[in-house]
């Protein structure tokens, strides 16, 4: 069975939310990430139509995986477009086959035709090892933190 990566159509929504939801667990904040389908539907119309989202399928099974990214100006230099990674997600039953780094590579090839930048953030307990990005020619460049106030 083959894996390949396409860019997303709104018609992926159904199953985009559905991923959502295990992410919105997975991320494990006190305040779900995933709460209203209703917005969370206009959210994803909008990644889909006006930024990036691309979906891993496996020929016979169908949707394993997705990546998706914000593509902006930079808020202080508006010569800098920013691809700013927001979620790169596989499947549980699908992890540690080759969709997660196809979809890898396949974002960070559209970004370097379309960006100046792109930024990557993983969770505290993403299975992702560092290695894998800094291999693609990512650096370390900040960390990031949650301090969650209610």
């Amino acid at each position: 069975m083959n894996i390949h990566v396409r860019p997303a159509s709104t018609a992926d929504i159904p199953w985009l939310l559905s991923q959502l939801k295990k992410f919105s667990e997975f991320f494990g904040s006190k305040i779900p990430l995933f709460e209203d389908e209703a917005h969370s539907t206009q959210g994803l119309h909008s990644m889909i139509c006006d930024h990036v989202v691309f979906i891993a399928e496996q020929d016979g099974v169908g949707s394993v995986g997705f990546i998706s990214g914000w593509r902006t100006q930079h808020p202080f230099n508006p010569k800098i477009r920013w691809l700013a990674e927001t979620f790169w997600w596989v499947d549980e039953p699908w992890r540690g086959t080759r969709a997660g780094l196809m979809l890898l590579n396949k974002f960070t090839e559209w970004g370097k035709q379309n960006a100046d930048w792109i930024t990557f953030g993983l969770e505290e307990n993403s299975p992702i090892n560092d290695k894998t990005l800094i291999k693609r020619g990512f650096r370390l460049h900040e960390r990031s933190y949650l301090m969650e106030v209610s």
